[in-house]
């Protein structure tokens, strides 16, 4: 019957994220991806301005399944939505050896804001959480069997995962610690899980390379500002930075960041221990990153951290459940809470004058609901936005640029007036 249970569960999660799904292409960078999409074409690009690795599966899934590019887009990131939670739960499941937790654990994931929303618009961030669950996954398998196959596995997932997003270079210093101590404490031959891992790193640039990209773009925009600016921000900059992060956080797992915080303090006091100081350097240093790095949309770049700190999550759970019974069901029950809290937070907010002037700004697109809501059902869509003339042409506003290269490739098949409902 379990079998049962996970086919029903995971099947409630894609009908449930499809339901809430967008009704109309949204903002950001969603509408490069469909015409990614549109286009059709697999590429060998490489470099950050690639998406290597998105880019061929999704035009591969559009033209298995012959489908048009909004669909595609729509279906691609729903499916991969739901396998990153499947890896997800066949991981806590693997560490913590109770159904129960793997359940808990992965509707908690499920729920969170950063990770709905990602699932509920299209993005390369779910797709790219998939590669770095497997990555958990396989490290666990290690963990628990010290079998040098399930090392050779974790280092080539992470490694396949550059070709998906470069941001995964912040869990390198993880990996490090993790062939350190398979070596040293284990006795495990890492070498050929060294030696897959930079095969792939290296291969990033011997492809830019050999297809005449540029290399300098391999693990860098060229944008200095996203880089440069995260260092010049100064004491009371980083401070507010890591005020936003911790916000996120809370809005993410709210009381489940109690007991996650116990734990990563337990595991502090403890960080000699070879497997307490992975789960640690794992989770921290692409929080760390996330939390200073000079760009608008940082909360996406929190994902990584999340896949580590749902661990957290569940551990601190588990030893609440050790001495304090009713208040561990208390906490578990509530996961089921979490719509109503962003619904209360948005309650809350749009009554304080902050937030009704922020609403009034983001008007447009939505308003407050746009950025508290994870669901994007009935959203105001980028194409109408621009069709309709609410923002004046600006040849530096890549969604303007974007509905022009869409509109060039539709015109011949659908009226505009068909292109403003998509």
């Amino acid at each position: 019957m379990k079998h049962l249970y996970r086919v029903l569960f995971f099947g409630f999660l894609f009908v449930f994220y499809w339901f809430f799904s967008f009704t109309k292409v949204p903002f950001g960078d969603a509408l490069g991806f469909v015409n990614i999409a549109e286009l059709n074409e697999f590429t060998d690009n490489t470099t950050v301005f690639g998406k290597f690795l998105y880019t061929n599966f999704l035009i591969g899934f559009k033209t298995i399944f012959g489908l048009d590019s909004i669909p595609a887009t729509r279906f691609f990131n729903l499916i991969f939505s739901v396998l990153t939670l499947v890896v997800l739960f066949f991981g806590l499941k693997l560490k913590f050896r109770k159904e129960i937790c793997a359940y808990l654990g992965t509707l908690i994931f499920a729920l969170s804001f950063t990770f709905w929303k990602q699932t509920e618009i299209i993005e390369v961030y779910t797709f790219n959480s998939f590669w770095i669950a497997l990555y958990i996954y396989f490290t666990i398998r290690f963990l628990e069997d010290k079998n040098s196959r399930s090392l050779f596995l974790s280092s080539l997932v992470l490694g396949i995962s550059l070709f998906a997003h470069v941001q995964n270079i912040m869990l390198i210093p993880g990996w490090a610690i993790l062939c350190l101590i398979s070596f040293r404490n284990y006795k495990v031959n890492v070498f050929p899980s060294i030696f897959i891992f930079i095969a792939f790193a290296f291969g990033l640039y011997f492809m830019a390379y050999i297809n005449g990209h540029n290399t300098s773009h391999v693990f860098g925009s060229g944008n200095s500002d996203w880089v440069t600016g995260s260092f010049e921000k100064g004491f009371s900059g980083f401070v507010k930075d890591m005020v936003v992060a911790i916000g996120y956080l809370i809005y993410n797992f709210w009381i489940f960041v109690i007991p996650a915080i116990i734990i990563i303090f337990k595991k502090l006091k403890s960080f000699k221990d070879s497997q307490n100081l992975f789960y640690l350097v794992s989770f921290l240093v692409p929080f760390g990153f996330a939390t200073i790095y000079n760009v608008s949309d940082s909360y996406v770049f929190f994902l990584n951290a999340y896949l580590f700190f749902i661990f957290f999550i569940i551990e601190g759970l588990i030893d609440i459940k050790i001495s304090q019974q009713k208040i561990y069901k208390s906490i578990s029950i509530s996961v089921f809470c979490v719509p109503i809290f962003y619904i209360l937070s948005y309650l809350i907010i749009s009554k304080i004058p902050q937030g009704q002037n922020f609403d009034k700004e983001k008007s447009e697109k939505g308003g407050l609901s746009y950025y508290l809501f994870p669901w994007m059902r009935n959203n105001v869509g980028v194409l109408e936005f621009y069709l309709d003339g609410k923002k004046p042409f600006d040849n530096k506003d890549f969604m303007n640029i974007n509905c022009h290269i869409f509109l060039k490739h539709r015109k011949g098949k659908n009226s505009l007036e068909e292109i403003r409902k998509m």
